[in-house]
């Protein structure tokens, strides 16, 4: 565990711990710090700012459907009536697709472990802003599971692809 890696993703992390604990705007406000001194210390290609962007809007809309056919509810949403992932969860997406090519570069084409790592650590993510309040489920715990980590399951791949067709795998 490199030195640099703790750098890369302990911001990530923390950002991370603040969208789940605070879900009005602190969470987002700090992940936006978070991503700003991230481009500027460790990016050196406007693709990897492309891929920020492009994960943030495909995982908000990944986690809207979700919670538009009512997988879940989340704590912090815009409204009742508005049925779309709230800024916490897109902000989280920023910060996870920043790590893709640094502390979380190890992962680049391992295939099955992306697979993995989204069956297992999807669910787990979900979980865990559960026991914060920051989602409740809505359907049983069995099929929430099977749900996320389906979904997970090919969203992880599904970025390293893009990443790579940015041109980010080197």
């Amino acid at each position: 565990f490199k030195q640099k890696t703790a750098y890369e993703i302990m911001p990530s992390l923390v950002g991370s711990e603040m969208c789940i604990r605070d879900r009005s705007y602190l969470g987002p406000a700090l992940m936006l710090v978070f991503l700003i001194a991230h481009f500027y210390l460790f990016v050196s290609s406007k693709q990897e700012i492309y891929l920020v962007l492009i994960i943030c809007f495909l995982g908000t809309v990944i986690d809207t459907i979700l919670f538009f056919f009512g997988s879940f509810v989340y704590a912090g949403a815009y409204s009742n009536e508005l049925l779309i992932a709230p800024l916490w969860i897109t902000a989280m997406w920023a910060g996870f697709a920043a790590t893709v090519n640094h502390s979380m570069s190890w992962l680049k084409d391992k295939w099955a472990l992306m697979v993995i790592c989204g069956v297992v650590f999807g669910p787990a993510a979900f979980y865990t802003g559960e026991k914060f309040g920051a989602i409740d489920f809505s359907l049983s715990l069995l099929y929430s599971t099977m749900i996320i980590g389906f979904v997970y399951g090919v969203a992880m791949p599904g970025i390293y692809y893009l990443n790579g067709y940015l041109g980010l795998d080197e």
